[in-house]
């Protein structure tokens, strides 16, 4: 019991800290920057940037509560050194490209120099441990939330074009409590001493300390990819399920490294090296595969049902194809403006799902029917959605650079 009073107290300070508020800040921006995003796309905004922060944050400390249970029980001690060499490693790294934000890159980074130079001096086999326990913990975070507010757009795709995607983004701030080794003018969680069992910890730190503190911090977790060949709920269960693989590899590493020296390199390599094989045969699954959303023969495919819409309250879903609009036949917008045009006030549609045909009824005595509230893949456009990577400060600066240079040139 004291034990877990020491470990919601930490937490405590770590949802309380001028970092997590900091980091809650950053994810406010890049929401904020997301809904610019969808109204520039959608013409509206499906859900307001405070609800989507409480929902990220909401989830982060759900999960970083979770994650630091596990951390503190099975004992995996950090040295308080390897705090601070990772988040400004990792902070670096976002300058060249926003995904090596993840600590699979710092801590790999950190653990392989030390095991080659002898400095820093971190225990590796817990800090493994602690990427593989931070990625679990995002693949549950990836299954629960990041399909949500998954953004729907149309790209040029090798196969046919347009192509209806969906792209998810999403930053949650992670307060956690860890176990450190002390070190002097360290700022750790107050808090008296508990016995443990003979067992713990699971990771003994090189240099076995007799005393170990609870140290509040705060990580950062992000997901980002496209649908293409699935719903964004169905590709969020395959996306978060080989992250868990991947997860559960690495902490099998970590527990085989802190008994076997030599898996330490193997651990060290092995986690970003992994990271992002996994990234880019994700991607090149979805860039390859069969398109789920391509523009049908006939009818028009729906890719996104606007909230509180006639659509949404007949039961229109994604994915499904339009075929008639009170009996005549719809095959673009402007067949389906027409119709809608005639002041209706009772509708019905009939809808492909799959291999089914449904009719589906709305009706409305008090305002005519002007707009189903339905986003197609069109037929044709102009506008592209450009699956590109989120390039980090340095890069966009040299491509703007070059830019300049160019144009330098021509005049």
């Amino acid at each position: 019991m004291a034990l877990v009073k020491l470990i919601f107290s930490s937490f405590a300070q770590a949802i309380t800290s001028l970092f997590f508020i900091g980091i809650v800040m950053v994810a406010y921006l890049y929401i904020q920057r997301n809904a610019r995003l969808e109204e520039s796309w959608l013409g509206v905004l499906r859900n307001p940037v405070s609800t989507q922060l409480a929902d990220v944050v909401l989830y982060g400390m759900l999960v970083g509560l979770m994650a630091s249970v596990l951390i503190v029980l099975i004992g995996i001690a950090i040295d308080y050194n390897a705090i601070l060499f990772i988040w400004p490693l990792a902070l670096f790294l976002m300058l060249f490209n926003q995904r090596y934000i993840c600590f699979s890159y710092a801590g790999g980074i950190v653990s392989l120099v030390s095991l080659l130079t002898g400095w820093p001096k971190v225990d590796v086999s817990s800090l493994i441990a602690l990427v593989g326990i931070l990625h679990l913990m995002e693949s549950l975070l990836i299954i629960l939330d990041g399909y949500k507010d998954s953004l729907p757009v149309w790209i040029e795709h090798r196969m046919f074009k347009p192509v209806g995607a969906y792209l998810m983004q999403k930053v949650w701030p992670i307060p956690l409590v860890v176990l450190v080794i002390p070190e002097a003018g360290a700022s750790l969680a107050s808090g008296g001493g508990v016995a443990m069992p003979d067992w713990w910890p699971l990771f003994k730190p090189q240099n076995m300390a007799q005393v170990f503190a609870l140290l509040p911090i705060v990580a950062v977790l992000g997901y980002g990819d496209i649908a293409i060949t699935q719903l964004p709920n169905e590709r969020t269960r395959e996306s978060g399920f080989w992250l868990g693989v991947y997860s559960t590899a690495i902490l099998i590493m970590a527990v085989v490294s802190s008994r076997v020296y030599w898996v330490k390199y193997v651990a060290a390599v092995s986690a970003p090296l992994f990271h992002e094989l996994l990234i880019i045969l994700s991607k090149r699954g979805q860039m390859r595969g069969k398109p789920a959303f391509a523009v049908p023969w006939r009818g028009l495919r729906v890719l996104e049902v606007l909230p509180e819409s006639p659509a949404q309250k007949m039961g229109v879903q994604r994915g499904d194809i339009l075929l008639r609009l009170n009996g005549r036949d719809i095959n673009s917008e402007d067949m389906l403006h027409e119709v809608l045009s005639q002041c209706m006030y009772f509708i019905w549609v009939e809808v492909r799902r799959k291999d089914k045909v449904l009719t589906l009824e709305y009706q409305d005595y008090q305002n005519p029917i002007e707009d189903l509230g339905i986003i197609f893949v069109p037929r044709t456009t102009g506008r592209y959605f450009r699956v590109d990577e989120q390039k980090g400060i340095i890069f966009r600066l040299w491509k703007r650079i070059r830019h300049s240079m160019k144009e330098a040139q021509s005049q």
